[in-house]
């Protein structure tokens, strides 16, 4: 995607500043595979497909949200990992170290997916994200997405998210 906004294009820079600095720190802060799980919570996707249920560990520390699933083993189909963003505001990640493609959702504060990417390339040092108001970011295995036939405007109910 290219930024024509130049506050854009100065906020993505800044963005990935932070982020490749992250990743540089996260070398040396994320132990060696395999890492320790974190706390755990239940959370169901709801889309015109149904409800999936998934246990997703709790990326909530700055330390967490470096290491991700960096050097983790697979996951189940019913796992995943969430990152906490407050104040919401744009994310990205990357796969540096991460073993596994994975399907990234980009949550507001309601829980209601705005952006998503699908099969990213394991280990890469490519960028994504979204410069939206992102309140959480929801990593599953590759594959999710399609199977829940998911889309924009789909919602992750979780403790974190607003309720009806």
């Amino acid at each position: 995607m290219i930024f024509k906004n130049p506050t854009a294009r100065i906020a993505l820079a800044l963005a990935l500043a932070v982020l490749i600095g992250l990743g540089a720190g996260a070398d040396a802060a994320c132990p060696k595979a395999p890492q320790p799980p974190l706390r755990t919570a239940p959370l169901t996707v709801e889309t015109l497909r149904g409800a999936f249920d998934f246990t997703v560990e709790l990326a909530t520390t700055e330390a967490e949200r470096s290491c991700g699933l960096m050097r983790r083993p697979r996951l189940k189909p019913e796992e995943g990992m969430m990152f906490r963003q407050d104040p919401p505001g744009p994310a990205y990640f990357w796969m540096k170290d991460t073993p596994q493609p994975l399907d990234i959702l980009f949550l507001d504060a309601e829980g209601r997916v705005l952006h998503f990417v699908t099969h990213t390339t394991p280990y890469s040092t490519g960028i994504y994200g979204a410069q939206l108001p992102i309140a959480a970011v929801l990593e599953l295995r590759a594959g999710s997405s399609a199977r829940m036939a998911l889309e924009i405007g789909d919602r992750v109910r979780h403790a974190w998210f607003a309720t009806d």
